[in-house]
């Protein structure tokens, strides 16, 4: 399926050995224009290819999670057929696709007219100079596309040599629980083991009692069945003691406990390994939507809007201002929801803006004088400067921390909203600390429950024991289920999970077997009588 995209049309910023068919070229030269008008404003960005794609092979790469080619799974194609529905019915539409990869690869939409293309671009390299500038990209590996493709080829010689269905299984488990991983491992993505395929394990043979070699006859009435059988049992339990000794404290890095020490085999190891680097991939984006999209959102402002370039091309009396500021409403709508595009690029003009008419400081944040608040404006012009100081170092969580302020909130007309049993949704609270406690919890740990191993060999069993940090929302029930099931069968041991329920009751999740509907979901005091 891959070779198809890269035919396409293409454009490499100061490199014209990429092969494929020009660009339209209307939209080759402003695309070099914009660009170069990127750079000019201060953007430092990856060599840029540019392809223009038809909806279906856009929303492939989408449904992909905008890589050309990976490993086959069904999951892929319902992912497809969900983008390829939202369009025809007019739910949504993609304008572009771009990926954190060196040279970083923009996918237009073939039907986008030219100032559409245009304001992508603009778009897409904020993207673009985002990946390479934060930090919590740093680590992230930009050879990403080959190693995509590389994964996708080694999964499918497994499947060829292993069968479909059973490599299959194994991937649908894998991904219930892809999520369990720390966001800090991405800063040492480049150290992560390769898979380790060798047995090195230590071999107990079981005790037998001592027979008189005249007194063979009664061997059987010695060592009974049920002698060996608990032998077993203690050469088992002494193993996974011994395997699982080295585990001094709780950890959120799951996945790669599992990783490390599953018992799996060693074609198993080598995909749980590929799953884990592309967790790992993924989860700075996790991290970094609103800020991201909203970094994005404001270089194509700056570029087409304020520098005037959205007259490229256009030879309408309104110089294409009207269909830009349509194509802008739309991305930047939704005002009674939690639109991360809305959210970043309005709080990076308030950024720029206070930080030009000197709104920050110590002298700023004890004034009480409104008047004197409202005309404030020392002419400190330091705006682009901090703006870009908010595009290195910060993600969004600690953007929403420090520069989501009440002023801001109240001028965006930010709230809480409930929805009743009768179907009724009413306006809860306006209250600013509430609203900015239940922003920053939702994009705690990358918008994912903060849930730990603390305990691999439970009750010494080798059972897990995982504990998540409740804040007051309830886990959604069937994922717990889904989750419970995916680890069993990763550990092939039984898992316990232990959270709590709204009203601060503790609750237990308990999974014996890897049907979902199975799981229990106990109190603490059912789960203690179950296990005794």
């Amino acid at each position: 399926m891959a070779s198809k995209f890269f035919h396409g049309s293409s454009i490499l910023l100061g490199d014209n050995t990429v092969p494929g068919v020009s660009l339209p070229r209307e939209l080759a030269e402003n695309a070099q224009i914009i660009l170069q008008a990127c750079k000019d404003y201060g953007l430092d960005f990856y060599p840029t290819v540019i392809q223009k794609l038809t909806y279906d092979e856009i929303s492939e790469i989408a449904a992909y999670g905008g890589f050309p080619v990976r490993y086959p799974h069904w999951s892929f194609g319902m992912e497809y057929e969900e983008l390829q529905r939202g369009y025809e019915y007019g739910m949504h539409k993609i304008y572009e696709m771009v990926i954190n990869t060196n040279p970083c690869y923009q996918w237009l939409l073939s039907s986008n007219t030219l100032l559409d293309d245009l304001t992508v671009v603009a778009h897409a390299t904020g993207h673009n100079d985002f990946f390479k500038n934060n930090i919590h990209f740093s680590a992230t590996d930009t050879n990403m596309l080959n190693n995509m493709a590389n994964h996708g080829t080694r999964i499918r010689k497994y499947m060829a040599r292993w069968g479909k269905e059973k490599v299959t299984e194994f991937l649908d488990y894998l991904l219930r629980i892809d999520t369990l991983i720390d966001g800090a491992k991405a800063w040492h993505q480049k150290t992560i083991k390769n898979p380790i395929i060798t047995d090195a394990r230590i071999y107990r043979q079981p005790r037998r009692l001592k027979v008189d070699r005249e007194r063979l006859y009664m061997d059987p009435y010695i060592n009974t069945k049920d002698f060996k059988k608990r032998e077993n049992t203690r050469i088992q339990e002494k193993d996974l003691a011994d395997e699982l000794s080295f585990f001094t404290e709780p950890t959120k890095d799951i996945l790669g406990f599992l990783r490390d020490n599953a018992p799996l085999k060693p074609w198993q190891q080598d995909i749980l390994s590929m799953i884990y680097e592309e967790s790992l991939y993924f989860f700075p984006q996790r991290q970094t939507k609103v800020l991201n999209e909203g970094w994005a959102s404001l270089t194509d402002y700056v570029i087409m809007a304020e520098q005037g370039y959205v007259g490229l091309g256009q030879k309408s009396h309104d110089c294409g201002i009207v269909e830009y500021a349509a194509h802008k409403m739309g991305v930047l709508g939704g005002k009674y929801s939690m639109n991360p595009y809305k959210l970043g690029y309005f709080l990076l003009l308030d950024i720029r803006d206070r930080w030009n008419k000197g709104r920050f400081g110590q002298e700023w944040e004890e004034c009480r004088d409104y008047r004197k608040k409202e005309n404030w404006d020392t002419g400190a012009n330091l705006g682009k400067e901090k703006v870009f100081e908010v595009r290195k170092y910060y993600d969004d969580l600690t953007l929403i921390h420090e520069f989501f302020t009440e002023d801001f909130c109240r001028e965006q007309e930010y709230f809480e909203w409930k929805k009743y049993n009768n179907g009724e949704t009413r306006i809860e609270s306006r209250d600013y600390e509430k609203i900015k406690k239940n922003l920053m919890r939702r994009h705690l740990n990358g918008g994912l429950p903060d849930i730990k191993l603390v305990e691999p060999n439970y009750r010494g069993k080798g059972y897990f024991l995982l504990q998540h940090n409740a804040d007051g929302r309830e886990l959604y029930d069937p994922y717990v289920r889904d989750v419970l099931t995916g680890l069993r069968f990763v550990w092939g041991n039984d898992v316990f999970l232990a959270t709590a329920a709204e009203d601060g009751t503790e609750i237990i999740y308990e999974c014996f077997s890897n049907d979902s509907s199975k799981v229990r979901r106990v109190t603490r005091k059912q789960h203690m009588e179950n296990m005794w």
